[in-house]
């Protein structure tokens, strides 16, 4: 089937073009340019830009990926597809190994099969995470991947990212072995100095998970040399993109700026982090599965863990932090190109993230407020109010 979306200003490789029109193919863009073929979509001189990339995120719309069925994951996957996700990484939480390992399969089973947000592979948040930066993640059920690397080993074909502590026992070890293999290995949730810091990312590290969220900062060990934490590499080591849940609560906006300043777009990656009480209204409910499972309160646009008194992963899609963004100052371009072409880019998606002839042809057309008025996901326009039945 061939249609032509007529009257976009597409974003191409970071950069506004003029009003043009997108011709697509078979589900992928066959050209970009004043081309026209098949059945015509009018966009109204309206900005496009290539559908967004979510690499971390638990769920949404009341289900989180560790419940491990197919109905969780065609609910979290139409969630996404809603505001304007085309793909995403499931992210785990820290749980036993078995449970772990039963998310994964879920996964693998899904992700060929879904009808909506495309999956690109699991992201492993943790359980290589250090005791005293645990967060929201059971502390008991964190380990060492000198313990316990099989569910890593063992699913390559599905596990896309990693979390893990640089501080933890046989990180660098971890992160040599498997970035060779394709395995992308973020640093978070850490007590680490940046001794222990560098040595993963000289073995292939390249991202901080959420940062300023359990991300380390200057200590000393056993004398009084004061040491860089991970937030500080991260934010001086042109080698690692950074994570940022920008919702103005886990990196209020000032705190954004002084990020964008140090690293500048191509050096961030929006993410939602969200959890399976986004997309839900206000009041208490549980995260996690199992042993994992905890109490969670979604109270004034966040999601807190009422016991720690702290923030547990977000309730804001990446949708609303791009259009904040814009509206905060922030160039079209700059703001779009965090949550598209830079999570492409790091986790190694070269058949999307961008609008150019040969990709997938996955988009989003936006309105002049930079919400998201219309998806596009293999050439069709996504039917947005049918997704909202699988939220039941």
């Amino acid at each position: 089937m061939t249609l032509t979306y007529i009257n976009v200003r597409p974003l191409v490789g970071g950069k506004l073009k003029d009003l043009c029109n997108i011709v697509v193919k078979d589900g992928k863009i066959a050209a970009v340019g004043k081309e026209r073929e098949g059945e015509i979509v009018d966009c109204g001189g309206a900005v496009a830009a290539a559908g967004f990339i979510d690499i971390h995120t638990h769920g949404g719309w009341g289900h989180d990926c560790m419940e491990a069925t197919e109905d969780c994951l065609a609910t979290i996957s139409a969630y996404h597809l809603y505001t304007g996700i085309t793909s995403y990484c499931p992210t785990t939480m820290t749980a036993s190994p078995e449970d772990i390992e039963k998310a994964i399969a879920c996964i693998r089973d899904y992700r060929r099969k879904s009808p909506y947000a495309r999956i690109v592979g699991a992201h492993l948040e943790g359980p290589y995470l250090s005791q005293k930066a645990a967060g929201a993640h059971p502390p008991k059920l964190l380990i060492s991947p000198l313990d316990d690397d099989s569910f890593v080993e063992g699913n390559l074909d599905v596990v896309t990212r990693v979390t893990v502590a640089p501080n933890v026992r046989g990180a660098d070890v971890f992160t040599a072995k498997y970035a060779p293999k394709g395995v992308q290995i973020s640093l978070g949730h850490d007590n680490s100095i940046d001794d222990e810091i560098y040595a993963c990312v000289d073995a292939g590290a390249n991202s901080v998970t959420h940062m300023y969220n359990c991300t380390s900062r200057p200590s000393r060990r056993d004398n009084p040399k004061k040491h860089l934490g991970l937030t500080e590499v991260g934010l001086i080591d042109d080698r690692i993109v950074d994570e940022v849940i920008a919702d103005d609560r886990h990196v209020p906006d000032k705190l954004f700026g002084m990020i964008f300043k140090l690293k500048g777009a191509a050096g961030i990656c929006l993410v939602s982090d969200s959890l399976s009480v986004a997309g839900m209204p206000e009041g208490d409910y549980y995260i996690g599965a199992g042993d994992s499972k905890q109490s969670i309160r979604v109270e004034d646009g966040v999601a807190v863990l009422p016991a720690e008194n702290t923030y547990a992963g977000s309730v804001t899609p990446i949708s609303v932090m791009a259009k904040r963004l814009i509206a905060n100052g922030y160039s079209i371009e700059d703001a779009l190109s965090m949550a598209t072409l830079v999570p492409a880019k790091l986790v190694g998606l070269t058949d999307r993230g961008d609008l150019v002839p040969g990709m997938l042809a996955d988009f989003n057309v936006f309105g002049d407020d930079f919400s998201v008025r219309m998806t596009v996901l293999g050439g069709n326009v996504v039917d947005r109010d049918a997704l909202v039945a699988k939220r039941g």
